[in-house]
C-alpha cells in the first residue's frame, strides 16, 4: 500500500504539465522524518509564551513598570525560547483576514495562471511550486515569496492577474505596512528589556527595505506526513520573523536543542521569533532556535512569514552593555548584512543552522 501511495501524481506542486511529480519525490531523508503529528501539542506550560501588546496602548499607559516587565517578559522568552506568541498585537483582524483571503484565491488559480508570476530575471522572487533549486527533500508547499516593496507586488499581481490586480495588491500592501510598524514595536521592546536606548537596533538600520520580505508557504494535504516535510529543520537567518499562522498545527519548535514542542495555534495571534541575525548582535542573549513546519493527510495549511531585515550596510555589532569579558566574552566580529547575506547566497543549505554566521565566530 505504501509503494502505492509513493507512486500517486502530485498534480497540485507538478509546475510543468507534462512532468508530473509523484509522492516519492517528495520524501525526505530519515533523519529528517518529523518525530510529532502536526497536531502533537503539550500542556499550555510546555508550549511557548504568550504576550500582550494591550493593542499597542503600551507606551500610552502612564504606568512605566507595566511597559518595563512587559520588554523584560519579551526578552526572557526570547532567551528561553527564542519564539512567543503576540496577542493584543493592534493589527486590524479585518485586514488579515482580507489578505489571507486573496492569498486562498491566489493558490485556489490553475498552475499556468500561478506560473505567470514565476521567478524571472526581472522578477527575482514570484510563485513556485515546491522548490525547485533543492536537489532533495522538497519541500511539501506552494510558496509566494516578495520583497516588502509595494512596486514588487504590483508588479507580480498584474502578471497574475492582468488590470484586475488591484484587489490582491492592495490587500498584500495594507498588510505589509502593518507588519512593518508591529516589527520596530517588537524592536523598540526589545531593545528597552535588554537596558538598550530603544532605538538601538532601528534608528537607520531599518529605513531600506531591499532585504525584507516575505515568504506564503500553503501545505496542501499530504498523503504521506511521516516521511514528507513541509519546511525542513532550519534557523531563520534574518534578525526578526513575524509569523500569522491559520489554525491548523504544524509548526514545531526545538526547545533546548533536545525537544521538539508543537507550536499550538491561538486565534488573533502572531508567532514572533528570533533571527540568527540578532542572535549575533545580542552576543548570543537572545536565541535563534531550530524549527520546522510539518504536514498532515486532512487539512492544508496557510502560513505568512514576515522576514525583516536591516539594511545591506547595517553593522551587525553587540553593544558593550551586553558584553562581559569573563562570563560573557564577545562571540562575534563585526560584519554588515550584505557580508552575511552574500555567505547565505553562495553557502549550501544544510540541516539546522545556517553555516554562514559561524564565518564571524571569535576564535576564543
Amino acid at each position: 500500500m505504501a509503494h502505492g501511495i509513493e507512486e500517486e501524481h502530485v498534480e497540485i506542486l507538478s509546475m510543468n504539465g507534462n512532468n508530473k511529480m509523484r509522492v516519492k519525490n517528495f520524501i525526505w531523508s530519515v533523519d529528517e522524518w518529523p518525530t510529532l503529528k502536526h497536531d502533537d501539542f503539550g500542556d499550555v506550560e510546555d508550549d511557548i509564551p504568550v504576550i500582550s501588546l494591550n493593542n499597542r496602548g503600551i507606551r500610552d499607559n502612564d504606568d512605566q513598570q507595566l511597559y518595563d516587565n512587559r520588554c523584560q517578559v519579551m526578552v526572557k522568552a526570547s532567551e528561553n525560547w527564542g519564539f512567543f506568541k503576540l496577542v493584543d498585537h493592534g493589527v486590524p483582524s479585518e485586514i488579515v483576514d482580507n489578505y489571507t483571503t486573496r492569498l486562498h484565491e491566489l493558490f485556489d488559480l490553475p498552475m499556468e495562471q500561478k506560473l505567470k508570476g514565476g521567478k524571472t530575471s526581472s522578477l527575482p522572487l514570484g510563485y513556485y511550486a515546491s522548490n525547485p533549486e533543492y536537489g532533495q527533500n522538497l519541500p511539501w508547499a506552494e510558496v509566494l515569496q516578495l520583497l516588502q516593496s509595494p512596486e514588487m507586488v504590483v508588479e507580480f499581481t498584474k502578471k497574475v492577474y492582468g488590470d484586475q490586480y488591484h484587489t490582491f495588491s492592495n490587500a498584500m500592501i495594507e498588510y505589509m505596512k502593518e507588519m512593518d510598524k508591529l516589527g520596530m514595536i517588537i524592536m523598540e521592546m526589545l531593545a528597552h528589556g535588554l537596558g538598550l536606548e530603544d532605538e538601538y537596533f532601528f534608528c537607520k538600520n531599518f529605513e531600506e527595505k531591499e532585504a525584507t520580505y516575505f515568504r506564503i508557504s500553503r501545505y496542501p494535504p499530504c498523503p504521506l506526513p511521516e516521511k514528507i516535510v513541509g519546511i525542513g529543520i532550519h534557523s531563520d537567518p534574518q534578525t526578526l520573523t513575524i509569523l500569522h499562522q491559520d489554525q491548523v498545527g504544524g509548526l514545531q519548535v526545538l526547545k533546548d536543542d533536545k525537544q521538539w514542542v508543537g507550536v499550538r495555534p491561538l486565534p488573533n495571534s502572531f508567532v514572533i521569533n528570533i533571527g540568527d541575525t540578532l542572535e549575533a548582535w545580542t552576543n548570543g542573549r537572545l536565541k535563534s532556535v531550530i524549527h520546522r513546519a510539518v504536514v498532515n493527510k486532512e487539512k492544508q495549511r496557510l502560513s505568512i512569514a514576515y522576514f525583516m531585515s536591516p539594511t545591506s550596510n547595517a553593522t551587525i555589532e553587540c553593544p558593550p552593555q551586553l558584553i562581559d569579558p569573563i562570563s560573557n566574552p564577545r562571540k562575534y566580529v563585526a560584519f554588515t548584512w550584505a557580508e552575511l547575506r552574500h555567505l547565505l547566497l553562495t553557502t549550501r543549505r544544510v540541516r539546522g543552522k545556517a553555516v554562514a554566521l559561524n564565518k564571524f565566530l571569535i576564535s576564543n
